[in-house]
């Protein structure tokens, strides 16, 4: 834990006993581009329409200057706190840290928080309909990149009359985005937080999406991407994807705490049965199928993981430095201790790039066994080092 890490040693409040921000949230859907006028990607090809869904937690304030701006990560969506309907037994990703009173206290804050471009969730992606042939877009949609991801949330921010964002924050691929976001409107924002990310993707990590990529090509239902109007999508590849994707957000340490060498049960014949199965086994098989459960389109798959593939801020510039030298806002860089995707020498390669640029940054390492899902499971953590950038926001340091 570095030195600056020792004012954040306070004290994490019990978000439980605070008011979420309730059971009846709306998820909205702002539409535009046309035919005549669409939206030109970073690759020049175009869109005719991009609908993007977006969920608001609090209200913006006279000087429309108090918004915080929440990105998910890969199978994510807009729901990022509270439930959609009293009944629903779950929250958003992020309903421990959005609220009031909370970190991110609606009392005081506009918490934005959109669908990326290229989802299933509401926002444009493969499965939407193509305007030109009034079919699903399928393998037709064109690449995306996290850069095109941000300006499509700038547009959004633009028509909600967003003048200036407090914070840009998110995780693993909404901390990609965070970053992107620092670089490419660097006097938009006070402060920017990257959480469980890095400035560019690793060959490892590019490595891992490649496999799951090919689960899914590989399943026969995929057809190369025309399966929508059949009805037999390519499960069996996505939960493969998946169950490949969950190895990586976990640690060596954690599923040695968690699963170990157990057996699924006690009655497994693990000596006689082929398919009797490791607790481990278990748990993989349960997260495949829990996405699959969740609707998740395998062509958004696809198509978002070569957006985290194509991750590099510097593309364009001269060097990484020199990306990173356009950031104005203050950064708060946030790793996980043990977490194999994104390891903490990444970030903190770019907390020492940005202090010798002369930036106002700040590093914080979560000591957790959970790896990249850290941010997600204990998300508690994060609030000492998050409660203190946003102290030093409303004290006025910038």
């Amino acid at each position: 834990m570095s030195t600056e890490s020792a004012a954040y040693l306070l004290p994490v409040e019990e978000d439980e006993a605070v008011a979420s921000v309730g059971e009846n949230i709306v998820k909205h859907i702002f539409t535009f581009a046309s035919p005549e006028e669409p939206f030109v990607l970073e690759n020049r090809q175009t869109l005719p329409r991009v609908d993007v869904a977006y969920e608001v937690y609090g209200e913006l304030n006279a000087a429309r200057d108090n918004a915080i701006l929440v990105l998910h990560g890969l199978t994510g969506s807009s729901h990022a706190a509270g439930k959609y309907a009293p009944y629903n037994r779950t929250v958003g990703y992020w309903d421990g840290l959005i609220g009031p009173g909370k970190v991110f206290d609606t009392q005081k804050y506009c918490v934005i928080a959109p669908n990326v471009l290229g989802s299933c969730r509401g926002s444009t992606g493969p499965a939407s309909i193509d305007p030109r042939t009034g079919k699903p877009y399928g393998l037709r949609f064109p690449i995306v990149t996290i850069r095109d991801m941000v300006r499509v949330q700038r547009v959004l921010l633009d028509h909600l009359g967003v003048r200036r964002l407090k914070l840009v924050t998110g995780g693993s691929m909404g901390g990609m985005q965070a970053l992107e976001w620092a670089v490419m409107y660097p006097d938009f924002m006070d402060a920017v937080a990257p959480i469980a990310c890095s400035a560019r993707l690793s060959a490892q990590a590019i490595a891992f999406n490649e496999v799951g990529r090919r689960a899914i090509m590989l399943d026969p239902n995929w057809r190369k991407g025309a399966y929508y109007e059949d009805g037999q999508s390519p499960r069996q590849g996505l939960a493969l994807a998946r169950m490949i994707g969950t190895i990586t957000y976990l640690s060596d340490e954690i599923m040695q705490q968690v699963f170990g060498r157990k057996p699924a049960s006690e009655e497994s014949a693990l000596e006689h049965d082929l398919h009797a199965r490791f607790d481990v086994e278990r748990y993989l098989h349960e997260e495949g199928e829990k996405l699959l459960k969740r609707d998740f389109d395998a062509n958004s798959y696809l198509y978002l993981t070569k957006a985290m593939d194509l991750h590099d801020v510097s593309r364009g510039y001269a060097s990484l430095e020199e990306a990173l030298g356009r950031i104005q806002a203050r950064v708060l860089l946030i790793s996980i201790r043990s977490d194999i995707l994104f390891p903490p020498y990444v970030m903190r390669e770019i907390h020492e790039m940005l202090k010798r640029l002369g930036k106002r940054s700040e590093y914080f390492e979560m000591d957790s066994a959970y790896g990249h899902d850290a941010f997600l499971v204990e998300y508690r953590k994060m609030i000492p080092p998050l409660r203190h950038l946003m102290q030093k926001l409303e004290e006025g340091c910038g």
